[in-house]
């Protein structure tokens, strides 16, 4: 006769709480989930910094390139210094 190893919700549930009376279940969800939990945070902050950064480096650079673009438009054509138009 072959044994099942199904494990179904309930087992499940029921060795969730088992395993969380333990001393390292307590210290996980004591400790080591509310870490993580604010370290995802601090992640998230940095990288939405980041991205204003980004942002406003990008908009800087499209502005200057459009000054440079708009003053090569508005010069007048260089005319030389000299009588043999050199």
């Amino acid at each position: 006769m072959k044994l099942s190893r199904k494990i179904t919700y309930k087992n499940k549930q029921l060795i969730m709480s088992e395993f969380l009376r333990t001393g390292m279940g307590r210290k996980l969800l004591e400790q080591d989930i509310p870490k993580l939990t604010s370290v995802l945070e601090r992640i998230a902050n940095q990288m939405e910094r980041s991205n204003k950064l980004e942002e406003k480096k990008f908009i800087l650079e499209e502005r200057i390139q459009k000054l440079t673009i708009k003053e090569s438009t508005n010069k007048p054509p260089e005319r030389p210094n000299n009588l043999l138009g050199l």
